[in-house]
């Protein structure tokens, strides 16, 4: 068995995959976050009633990045 360099000119594509992986996860993460973020930051609760609110909302917009995610197909690997 010989060493398996990934660095040769032929195995550069494997190292350009697992970048735009990489990519394609942190930006996903990013995504996540950000309406995450913003979800919790705008809707504050007062109420009980508030915190159901802002618990249905972050389930849907997650469920909804979710399926966009799956039909734009950004999960191809």
């Amino acid at each position: 068995m010989g060493n398996f360099y990934l660095t040769f000119i032929v195995k550069m594509g494997y190292n350009e995959f697992m970048f735009r992986n990489g990519l394609l996860f942190v930006s996903r993460i990013l995504l996540i976050v950000a309406v995450w973020g913003f979800i919790w930051r705008f809707v504050e609760p007062r109420t009980q009633l508030m915190r159901v609110l802002r618990a249905a909302l972050l389930l849907l917009a997650l469920l909804g990045i979710l399926a966009i995610m799956k039909i734009v197909g950004a999960d191809y690997v």
